[in-house]
């Protein structure tokens, strides 16, 4: 099979895959009337010299971006311009939107920082490339450039790090010359944690304290109390308990804590050795990957050459959806060595070390071999795996549904934990979360908060509050094949009138990184490109971009077309 996952457009399997991994599982049509409404009307336009109709946007209907809106709206009517918003629900956003490209002029989305959105090819290739303006894909916006393109392709399979970085810049100046779509701020994350109990908590970009993504965060936690025990909230419980099934980023996440990845994230979100204890580019297409030595499963037996060439085989046999990107980029694993593993990949992938030997893991041949053997299953994945078997940091312990995930230190791990249990509490509530904190019934509070909730739950003697930047992101995709966002001047006259620190401000009492007209978070300097043309916040300039293009007044301020 050959790697190109974009030549394609999505099937109703990769959908409903996506759809899970937003932890969506069922699609209501609530909210459909309005936004068929929303749509229909912004695709009624005026004729060239008459004003212009009301700009159509859909936006999930959140706080922040009920907020967002709220300025947006009251900006763009300084210019003569009219904005109807169209609220829906998650579901049906991503079912519209994103399955069925259906959209008005403007939509509205947040992005969270999940690890393999830090490198840059999720952002550069699944929002801009041509190829994902597919339906089901997430270029819904319908940016076409086959400059960019060009870069963007490019830099997916360059290994050399620097004409990588060369690439990938030049990708971002093209797209911010073009204004596909705003993005608006990266939004710190802010969590807590009892400072009375605990110590040792590690930050970590993208992760903060609390999220399960990056295992680092919890491993040097100590116990200043007897209770090695540590309760972290989050808003979400589990679905699964198999590593096979699900791609959900939280799910997948709390599982790779017990099923070890070959690397991690460090504190600093570098790529760090984990599972593997070194990994080397061979050429182009083969990688050798160096197991860590002395590694047991949480049975006792050893972790071995045999078990990650399995586990390999395993998934290109079965050719799980939830592992696709592993299917996708290897072709084949061969033992070379007592510890050494060789894998030789479709074709070259720059993203191959963080995106796939960060989320492939290691199974155990002794117990995967017989699943689903005469089960009567029709694949692995359907296996309930109801007593996990991993070699990662923690071992599974207990599951109960919507209460509790149980998990205990893995002391012959290599990094072995300080404390002896983690215990994940689903929590939906932020605000039950707090109170948990509160009253000392939760130690981590392990979602996100806004600053104000973050000062008022700080006030209590035994919390911390810790703030971290991350690269998720807010942004304001136009519809460039609708009218009259097809027009450049127009989206560039709305970039200088959205004025992304006074939202930032008002929002999120301005906990965050402001976005510089590029997908890349400014924060990770080695690839986010500081010189992109980044339209200055200015209603007077916003005027004149437009007078510029040939559009005019009214005499009651409305903004008229071009002739």
């Amino acid at each position: 099979m050959s790697f190109n996952p974009m030549d394609s457009e999505l099937t109703r399997r990769r959908l409903l895959q996506f759809l899970g991994a937003l932890g969506i599982t069922s699609v209501s049509g609530a909210t459909l009337a309005g936004l068929e409404g929303a749509i229909r009307e912004a695709h009624a336009q005026a004729a060239p010299g008459s004003v212009m109709p009301k700009l159509q946007a859909m936006s999930p209907n959140w706080p922040d971006m009920i907020e967002i809106w709220r300025q947006v709206t009251r900006d763009y009517a300084e210019l003569g311009i009219d904005v109807e918003v169209q609220q829906g629900t998650l579901d049906t956003w991503v079912s519209q939107v994103v399955g069925e490209h259906k959209l008005p002029h403007l939509v509205s989305m947040s992005w969270g920082g999940a690890p393999d959105r830090m490198d840059p090819d999720f952002f550069l290739n699944e929002i801009l490339n041509s190829k994902r303006a597919a339906k089901g894909g997430l270029n819904y916006g319908h940016y076409e450039n086959p400059e960019y393109d060009k870069a963007a392709n490019a830099q997916r399979v360059e290994v050399d790090e620097e004409k990588r970085r060369a690439l990938v810049m030049e990708a971002q100046a093209i797209a911010a010359k073009d204004n596909p779509l705003m993005v608006l701020f990266h939004r710190d994350i802010i969590q807590a944690y009892n400072k009375a109990k605990f110590k040792g908590v590690t930050p970590i970009f993208g992760n903060g304290i609390g999220y399960p993504y990056a295992p680092l965060a919890y491993m040097g936690i100590e116990a200043l109390t007897p209770r090695k025990m540590v309760k972290v909230t989050s808003i979400y419980d589990i679905a699964s308990l198999n590593p096979f099934l699900t791609p959900e980023v939280y799910n997948s996440s709390i599982l790779r804590l017990m099923y070890a990845t070959f690397v991690t994230r460090d504190k600093d979100a570098n790529i760090m050795p984990w599972a593997a204890e070194s990994w080397t580019l061979v050429d182009p297409t083969t990688m050798d990957i160096v197991l860590r030595p002395n590694q047991t499963f949480h049975d006792g037996k050893p972790v071995t050459v045999e078990d990650v060439k399995f586990t390999f085989d395993y998934i290109l046999k079965w050719k799980f959806p939830a592992l696709a990107r592993v299917v996708d980029s290897v072709k084949s694993a061969e033992i070379t060595g007592d510890n050494t593993v060789r894998l030789k990949l479709n074709q070259p992938y720059a993203a191959f070390v963080p995106n796939v030997l960060g989320y492939a893991f290691i199974a155990p041949k002794h117990v995967w071999e017989k699943v689903p053997g005469d089960s009567g299953l029709a694949s692995p994945a359907d296996w309930p795996n109801d007593q996990p078997i991993g070699s990662g940091p923690w071992k599974y312990v207990e599951w109960r549904k919507g209460e509790y995930l149980n998990l205990a230190a893995h002391k012959e791990f290599f990094m072995p934990a300080k404390l002896d249990a983690l215990v994940m509490l689903p929590v939906p509530a932020i605000e039950n979360q707090i109170g948990m904190m509160e009253r000392g019934e939760a130690d981590v509070f392990g979602w996100t908060m806004d600053v104000t909730q973050g000062k008022r739950l700080g006030q209590n003697p035994e919390i911390e509050i810790v703030q971290t930047p991350t690269h998720g992101l807010h942004e304001i995709r136009f519809n460039l094949v609708m009218p009259p966002l097809d027009n450049p001047a127009l989206r560039l006259a709305l970039q200088h009138a959205t004025d992304r620190k006074k939202y930032l401000d008002i929002i999120f009492s301005g906990a965050g990184t402001l976005a510089n007209n590029s997908l890349i978070t400014p924060v990770l300097k080695q690839w986010s490109n500081p010189d992109v043309p980044n339209p200055e916040p200015s209603l007077d300039k916003a005027r004149q971009v437009l007078k510029d293009a040939g559009f005019t007044w009214d005499g009651n301020g409305k903004l008229k077309l071009p002739s």
